[in-house]
């Protein structure tokens, strides 16, 4: 895989979907994504150095993942994304912005029960794993679902964040 190129995608595709252009968005991630053939540099004995490195091109593809499933979603594709939201929960159980996402894509496409059932197994790893609590705005969502009349269409977890958020928040 060549890092610049995967890079470069991912960047030209969160501008495009930050500039309303979902199905541009989508079709540069796709394209970053499919650069990507199994764990980063695996076939090579890792330091230090190089292991921060396939911490970042990790991050990276897990950021491409999120950016693409949240265009698609912009497009009104949550069912076509419930398959692919369910292995990622299960590869990244800790990644609450996955889960919010499939809860959210399930309660769309009337699976409520479904939706709950999501909800209550990031819940329990939470709380088992780390000790807890779903953050607020997962609580909001499942209540959301909960209570369909109080919020006709409950939007799904926040967008991804872009790294100038991530700039702003550390400023503060």
């Amino acid at each position: 895989m060549d890092v610049k190129i995967f890079e470069n995608l991912i960047t030209r595709g969160q501008d495009a979907l930050h500039s309303g252009e979902p199905e541009h968005a989508v079709g540069l991630l796709r394209q970053a994504l499919a650069l990507w053939r199994g764990p980063a540099l695996s076939n090579i004995p890792a330091g230090d150095v190089l292991t921060g490195r396939i911490v970042h091109l990790e991050e990276l593809r897990i950021r491409a993942l999120q950016l693409r499933i949240e265009a698609e979603t912009q497009l009104g594709r949550q069912r076509d994304a419930i398959p692919e939201l369910s292995v990622l929960v299960n590869e990244y159980p800790l990644n609450e912005w996955f889960h919010g996402q499939l809860i959210s894509a399930l309660n769309q496409s009337g699976r409520r029960a479904e939706a709950l059932q999501a909800y209550r197994t990031l819940h329990r790893i939470l709380d088992r794993e780390l000790g807890l609590e779903p953050s607020p705005e997962l609580q909001r969502l499942q209540l959301a679902v909960l209570n369909p009349s109080s919020s006709p269409h409950p939007s799904p977890v926040r967008r991804v964040p872009s790294p100038r958020d991530h700039r702003t928040a550390s400023a503060v």
